[in-house]
């Protein structure tokens, strides 16, 4: 039995993750702060370790212990504006929690750590599609994350097995795409935007894809290697956004809000995160032999939308 620790195992991608990598024949420890949480871990089949990654505690030799680990928490980013302030906190604590983690762990113990960054971190890199060895230009949390990231390579010099996993725009259910997305496109309501958003590429990709990208690079990834985890084609907001419409049989109908009432509204940070070019390439993770599910959105958001539509309540 491999042993895997696995950090925010209760978010987002880490819910997708933890199925995946018990189906995969590991043992699952995730960290966990809720009791709640631990209880629904063990009906699971998943070992909870109860414990904060800010504060310093037995589980720190849970994770010393595994052969394996996947560190996808990350400081709340959601809820409210999010000024420098509030940003610079995130980098503090992100910095903290990689710290208590990585520095707990034991080269020759540990056989695989990946490491999930994002790539805000890459920033705007204009209309190319880039490679994992394209310069770095921190916009929106890339500054932010930036301090973790660079530190990486000490833990690497130390001899820690680490794999880097940068996910794109990550789509699915439970994720912003529900919320600002499908609710008003089926309510007939119009979505607000930015000018730039019309054009500007993301590089998206589906959530069961991104969970099954990081299980592939836990056995498979190249330690001291940088992985983009994006599905096969860039898209604009409003393509994404299109297609999403098509599927629903609804009309698409924007409004288009200056740069500086959303500066206002939802603060520096996230403003500078929407209007970054990211075009990113795939061809690293393609590499490995990864195959994806849903190559682009034509295939993932109709998937998404048919997911998503039979949760709705049916109405007679």
């Amino acid at each position: 039995m491999k042993h895997l620790f696995v950090t925010g195992g209760t978010g987002f991608i880490g819910a997708r993750f933890v199925p995946l990598a018990r189906e995969a024949g590991y043992e699952v420890r995730v960290l966990t702060r809720s009791a709640q949480a631990a209880e629904r871990w063990r009906q699971a089949g998943v070992t909870p370790v109860m414990g904060d990654l800010l504060t310093p505690g037995p589980w720190q030799e849970e994770a010393a212990a595994s052969e394996f680990v996947v560190h996808l928490a990350q400081p709340l980013t959601f809820g409210g504006r999010v000024t420098h302030k509030r940003a610079e906190a995130y980098r503090e604590q992100r910095l903290r929690m990689d710290s208590l983690l990585l520095d707990s762990l034991k080269p020759g113990t540990v056989k695989r750590v990946l490491y999930v960054a994002g790539t805000s971190y890459y920033g705007d890199q204009g209309a190319q599609l880039v490679t994992e060895d394209a310069p770095p230009k921190p916009s929106g949390w890339g500054p932010y994350i930036a301090p973790a990231i660079e530190s990486l390579p000490k833990h690497l010099a130390r001899g820690l097995p680490l794999v880097e996993a940068y996910p794109g725009s990550v789509y699915g259910l439970g994720s912003w795409f529900v919320e600002y997305a499908l609710e008003p496109l089926k309510a007939g309501r119009r979505l607000f935007g930015l000018k730039e958003t019309l054009t500007l590429c993301m590089s998206p990709i589906h959530v069961d894809d991104c969970a099954r990208a990081l299980l592939h690079l836990l056995e498979h990834g190249q330690v001291g290697q940088r992985y983009f985890v994006v599905d096969d084609e860039p898209v604009s907001f409003s393509g994404l956004i299109q297609v999403a419409a098509t599927t629903l049989g609804v009309a698409y109908r924007k409004v288009i809000l200056p740069r500086w009432l959303c500066h206002l509204a939802m603060g520096p940070v996230v403003t500078d995160s929407l209007t970054a070019e990211a075009r990113l390439s795939n061809a690293r993770l393609h590499s490995t032999g990864f195959q994806f599910l849903y190559p682009t959105v034509r295939e993932g958001v109709p998937a998404l939308v048919k997911q998503w539509l039979e949760t709705l309540p049916q109405t007679r």
